[in-house]
């Protein structure tokens, strides 16, 4: 599509879902328009620790299955994109044997299909030396780094192969006529189009509800420290203890010779400086050696929280011609794409089985 023609379908959101879903729609024919406020990958898609893992959430599980499957086809056609074809592994931990036993247990009872290995001693010690001694660990196979915003610009790269026009640095606003949304307005143009997709990430309760009444989605603020690499085993390293103060937790990602420490889950924006000590010291408590590796860089993301925790995927009651894919939380880089794709499916009239509790109409309507 040229920029002169009027598109079918306009995307609104430059992330992991939106930039999916525009390929999606443009690959079956559609005439799409993508608009982002600030870059692509400019959220949590490109900010994010760079794992691809198990949502461990029974809903969430029916977007990641079919995500792995859409990255691995985006490999392919994308030769820059890069995703390990087996799992690194995921080690869930804990100081307490007993927390992460009944972690197992719980994932088990669940997730069957799961094959689940609870370690520690000298056992924890051979699989990842550079843990703590005091550490107890339980072993799944289902984690695949993936360099942080790499999805994010495949899918946006091919989404202009496939002629999607992307405006990216313009604000949107929904163009509205009684109860139908018809369009977007972009510095001061209207682009009209037969239907919508809101996929602005944390801005999306502002941008169907702009007087601030509707707010399902919230921003919850993640800290991450990039170091220099000290564990050895090439596992993704979580925490399964509570969070402590500020949301502090741990997890450990290594992706291209580079580590990313985390994490926070703050309300309101953090200067990342503020956090580093304290995100560091927390991880050494599982990685003592992390407290003298080189920090590299820091970066804050906003992750688009809903209000139960998971995404909203549908037509948005009360406006018709909109839907909305957002709200992923932590798990947008994991789920995205599978959620993009039922979102895309939903756009050309395919009737996608979308998980009822994904209804959007769940938080009634924005402007009811």
């Amino acid at each position: 599509m040229d920029g002169t023609r009027a598109p079918d379908i306009i995307v609104i959101g430059g992330g992991i879902v939106g930039t999916a879903a525009a390929a999606f729609l443009a690959e079956a024919g559609t005439r799409v328009m993508l608009v982002e406020r600030e870059g692509l990958a400019s959220g949590a898609s490109g900010a994010n620790s760079g794992s691809v893992q198990h949502p461990f959430d029974p809903v969430l599980t029916q977007l990641y299955h079919p995500m792995l499957a859409l990255y691995q086809r985006l490999a392919q056609e994308m030769p820059g994109f890069r995703i390990d074809s087996r799992s690194a592994g995921l080690l869930l931990l804990a100081h307490d044997e007993a927390t992460v036993r009944a972690e197992a247990d719980a994932m088990t009872d669940a997730y069957p299909y799961l094959t689940t290995e609870v370690v520690g001693g000298a056992a924890l010690q051979d699989i990842e030396p550079a843990l703590a001694p005091d550490v107890w660990g339980c072993l799944f196979n289902l984690a695949y780094p993936v360099a942080p915003g790499s999805g994010t610009y495949a899918y946006a790269t091919l989404a202009e192969e496939r002629g999607v026009v992307i405006r990216a640095g313009r604000a949107a606003k929904l163009e509205v006529e009684g109860d139908r949304v018809v369009g977007v307005r972009v510095d001061g143009r209207v682009f009209r189009a037969d239907a919508v997709l809101a996929a602005a990430g944390p801005a999306t309760s502002s941008l169907l509800d702009p007087t601030g009444r509707w707010t399902p989605i919230a921003p919850v603020w993640g800290v991450v420290v990039e170091t220099g690499h000290v564990a050895r085993g090439g596992l993704v390293l979580e925490s399964v203890e509570p969070y402590g103060p500020g949301g502090l937790n741990f997890h450990y990602v290594l992706c291209d010779g580079a580590a990313s420490v985390g994490s926070t889950h703050l309300a309101d924006e953090p200067v990342p400086a503020d956090w580093t000590e304290r995100v560091l010291v927390n991880a050494a408590r599982f990685l003592p050696a992390i407290a003298d590796a080189p920090i590299r860089s820091l970066r804050a993301c906003p992750r688009p929280q809903s209000a139960d925790d998971r995404p909203l995927i549908g037509w948005v009651p009360g406006l018709r011609g909109l839907a909305v894919c957002a709200g992923h939380g932590p798990w947008g880089v994991s789920t995205g794409p599978g959620s993009a794709r039922l979102a895309a499916d939903l756009l050309l009239g395919r009737s996608p089985s979308i998980p009822v509790e994904l209804d959007p109409a769940r938080f009634g309507a924005p402007r009811g």
